[in-house]
């Protein structure tokens, strides 16, 4: 694989994958757009912390594909709408990892990066996120619950979507970490 492309395309797949089997986990959504276990959240987050900037890109590729799938329907959604709700999905956790980087002053290689810098990124890109995707869908309702919900409504979709983005964050990451344990305790094992 041409290494240049590979932050890209990890964005892209990662995203697409995590939605394919967001997808098959119906049981989670609680509206159109809003899942309490969104794992492509996760992927956002690994894509960003792994491949910075080039990762999002890839991530706001591989959105606009899964949006124009998942809500292409919706009459009143144009490709606009559609973009600008794929960048939401890409740039809040590039965002808020910069953010975090820059208060904790954690230079741009991540060494310093510690596994409550991480939590961070993960809870305000999982709030920022929900937020802006929550006034995306309020200004332009994508289905019956967004039309003019009552204030408690509204925190509910937006609760249950950053709710989603933070766990589908901490599963997959806390799955990457196990896993990277995992290999490097058989790499330690064999001769």
């Amino acid at each position: 694989m041409n290494a240049p492309l590979t932050p890209y395309l990890f964005g892209f797949f990662g995203w697409y994958a995590m939605w394919l089997v967001q997808l098959q986990l119906t049981t989670f959504d609680y509206a159109l757009g809003v899942s309490l276990i969104f794992l492509p959240a996760g992927i956002r987050t690994l894509a960003v912390l792994i491949f910075g900037f080039r990762g999002a890109i890839g991530v706001f590729l591989g959105s606009i594909l899964s949006t124009v799938g998942y809500m292409g329907h919706v009459r009143t959604m144009t490709f606009t709408h559609i973009s600008i709700v794929a960048a939401i999905s890409a740039f809040s956790a590039y965002l808020m990892m910069t953010l975090v980087c820059w208060w904790r002053r954690i230079g741009g290689n991540l060494d310093e990066l510690a596994f409550g810098d991480v939590l961070t990124i993960v809870f305000t890109q999982g709030l920022l996120s929900a937020s802006l995707h929550q006034i995306i869908y309020a200004y332009h309702p994508i289905e019956i619950a967004y039309d003019h919900p009552s204030q408690a409504e509204a925190f509910r979709l937006w609760a249950a979507m950053a709710t989603g983005d933070i766990v589908g964050s901490m599963i997959l990451m806390l799955s990457a970490v196990a896993l990277a344990n995992l290999f490097h305790r058989l790499y330690r094992l064999t001769p």
